[in-house]
């Protein structure tokens, strides 16, 4: 039998959740003293914007998803209807009353805005503009005849 988290990695379809709603859960299960420090990711946007769909995204619906199997654990008491009302409260209190979901929204807006914008360019990482002109002079090299 699959785990709970693959459980609910298979049946919760956390993709479909707007940006604004999995930054809410998100901010709604942050530990502090985790390795990730969600608010230096999204500081980063402004300098990497290309990262809310690269890698942050997947990272949040990761976090949420185990958090959430977590959360289960911790409520074996109650319904699932229940359950559900307990964290769709929550996650209206923070969309609704936290100040620091507001900040990191606003700043995840923007780098959305400079994402969907027609008229601006990502420039790609120092890094993978190394590899880039590392790379490069392979397309020169003839493929090998058969």
């Amino acid at each position: 039998m699959p785990s709970r988290y693959a459980q609910f990695k298979e049946k919760l379809p956390i993709s479909r959740l707007s940006d604004e709603a999995l930054l809410a859960f998100r901010v709604l299960f942050d530990d502090p003293l985790d390795i990730v420090d969600l608010a230096q990711d999204i500081s980063d946007l402004t300098l990497y914007p290309e990262r809310l769909k690269d890698s942050y995204r997947k990272e949040w619906e990761a976090y949420v998803l185990k958090a959430l199997a977590f959360e289960i654990k911790q409520h074996t008491d109650v319904s699932p209807a229940e359950f559900i009302e307990l964290v769709m409260n929550k996650v209206e209190a923070i969309q609704q009353n936290n100040d620091t979901y507001q900040n990191l929204l606003r700043q995840v807006r923007h780098a959305k805005s400079i994402l969907q914008s027609e008229n601006t360019v990502v420039f790609p990482t120092p890094m993978r503009q190394q590899l880039t002109a590392f790379l490069l002079p392979i397309t020169t090299i003839s493929p090998p005849k058969k």
